[in-house]
């Protein structure tokens, strides 16, 4: 390492090697602060020894840390013979995962640190210009970019190269799954195992199938504080859609406290916003048909609910208004809870309805629920195609 990197000049085939912690901020928030800084500047010696140690074995020009922020960072490997930068960047990132990281865990596990450091690596390689002030936090850089955002794709515990690596990793290349895409990229995974089938099963935890959009999952139904908070980020409209509604109207109407949903729809009826809910038609073939299948009594908990309604509507007339509830005679086959149907940043709440089998019950509480908002893309345009077509095609009553 006797030359580095020079201000303004530009150098082909930089190794790039991207060192994060997943589960940085457990380790601090669990963690007296100079215990989970120890921790954090223990990888920091150890990532940057590591880097060193591989560059002075294979005398490699140039082998810099270019930066590290508290849980991680950057290093750049540079020569002019690109097959000793190649094995400087490729070697150290498998060893600062598979030899470092434990090291440094066991280290930590005799201070009682709470919580478990996992390690992100990523290399890439391109070329860079160095800053003409020789800053390299200052360096902009596509190169650079890709790189942070493999690491940031990378699973826990793993190591992901870029196409442009593995193209010239030559005898590295089959530690190495080829597991999805990103940005143009081939992406290639190494898992501490080796194995392909847990490269592959990695990777799909975390990214999830090609074409994939971000929802947000949650197990169960949201809790009625959760709810709540959907209806107050509403500025004009929200559709309350389901077959009986019971969990909605029992909310409206309990006696205890807090009332939180009940308190958050009627100040959003207050400011004028509408409430539209939904439920089955009780005396159409839906209803007789769900009613048959899940072995309930569908048409009178429809009908509690709208007395429940009722008795909501009446008790707080001067702002209930703008609360309006309607039967269906067709069955959507899910619930949802719409936030501004018709704007282009709506939010939908949804549940599609699991089917029972003879053995096992499910209660619709129990069944997961999805939050598809904006960064969903297709699948909240679908969605909101859908409950529109729900909403407009001629089967709803208003009853209240």
């Amino acid at each position: 390492m006797a030359d580095g990197f020079q201000p303004g000049y530009t150098y082909d085939n930089v190794y790039l090697i991207v060192v994060d912690a997943s589960g940085y901020s457990s380790i601090v928030r669990h963690n007296p602060l100079d215990r989970a800084a120890h921790a954090f500047d223990l990888l920091r010696e150890r990532a940057v020894a590591r880097v060193r140690k591989a560059a002075a074995q294979r005398c490699c020009t140039r082998a810099e840390l270019w930066s590290w922020r508290g849980d991680g960072g950057i290093f750049a490997v540079h020569d002019e013979n690109e097959s000793v930068a190649r094995d400087v960047a490729l070697t150290a990132a498998c060893d600062i995962l598979l030899v470092d990281l434990r090291q440094v865990r066991a280290g930590l596990d005799r201070t009682e640190l709470k919580g478990e450091l996992r390690l992100r690596v990523a290399v890439h390689k391109g070329t860079i210009r160095n800053a003409d002030d020789g800053r390299t936090g200052a360096i902009h850089s596509p190169v650079i970019n890709l790189a942070a955002h493999l690491e940031e794709l990378t699973p826990p515990d793993c190591l992901t190269i870029s196409e442009a690596v593995h193209q010239v990793a030559g005898p590295h290349a089959d530690a190495f799954e080829l597991v999805g895409d990103y940005e143009g990229s081939k992406v290639y995974l190494m898992t501490p195992s080796g194995s392909a089938q847990d490269a592959r099963r990695a990777w799909l935890a975390k990214v999830g199938l090609a074409g994939s959009t971000p929802i947000f999952a949650q197990p169960q139904r949201p809790s009625h504080a959760e709810k709540a908070r959907l209806v107050r980020a509403a500025r004009a409209d929200v559709v309350d859609l389901g077959t009986a509604l019971r969990t909605c109207s029992r909310a409206m109407t309990t006696t205890e406290r807090p009332a939180r949903y009940r308190e958050t729809v009627l100040d959003f009826l207050a400011r004028g916003g509408t409430y539209r809910a939904v439920l089955l038609d009780p005396a159409c073939e839906a209803t007789a048909t769900l009613s048959r299948y899940r072995n309930e009594n569908l048409p009178k908990k429809i009908r509690s609910s709208i007395v429940a309604f009722g008795r909501f509507k009446e008790r707080h007339s001067s702002v209930t208004d703008g609360l309006h509830v309607y039967q269906s005679r067709a069955f959507p086959g899910f619930a949802a809870i719409a936030v501004d149907l018709a704007s282009p940043d709506a939010m939908i709440l949804y549940s599609p309805y699991l089917m029972n089998t003879a053995d096992v019950h499910i209660e619709r509480g129990d069944s997961p629920h999805y939050v598809a908002t904006t960064s969903s893309g297709p699948l909240l345009t679908g969605l909101v195609t859908l409950l529109t077509s729900t909403l407009d095609n001629g089967a709803l009553e208003r009853v209240l």
